[in-house]
């Protein structure tokens, strides 16, 4: 199994767009200040290793996943299985509609592997009224 940095892409059910996403991956591009109360959502995903037999999900059960906890408190996931070019791709994502308010807010991603923990981050963002 591999981490899938989901990257400048909207979500496959389109309710969301690439511009509104918030990247948290340890050494990516995460803000230092994004507007308040501006909608947003963040999401990670996997995908079999190259070696893996085209189309197999087994790997990508509930325990290979994406978390996410804002400010202490976790946050409710949503996922997005799909095929893509026949390989399978699980996507973990959470959805901020309103946006947060105004003010400085943690991030912590949590990343595993059929249970193990294999990457986290933890970031802070300053959400700055426009």
């Amino acid at each position: 199994m591999a981490a899938l940095v989901v990257v400048s892409v909207p979500r496959a059910n389109g309710r969301s767009s690439a511009a509104g996403r918030i990247g948290i991956f340890p050494g990516g591009a995460t803000p230092s200040i994004y507007p308040a109360d501006t909608p947003f959502w963040i999401g990670y995903g996997f995908a079999p290793d190259v070696g893996d037999t085209a189309g197999s999900t087994q790997e990508l059960g509930d325990k290979t996943r994406f978390e996410l906890d804002v400010d202490g408190g976790s946050v409710e996931m949503r996922t997005d299985l799909e095929l893509e070019c026949a390989a399978p791709r699980k996507t973990d994502f959470a959805d901020f509609p309103l946006g947060l308010p105004a003010g400085w807010h943690e991030f912590v991603g949590r990343w595993y592997d059929e249970g193990k923990l294999i990457l986290s981050s933890r970031t802070s963002i300053e959400f700055v009224d426009r």
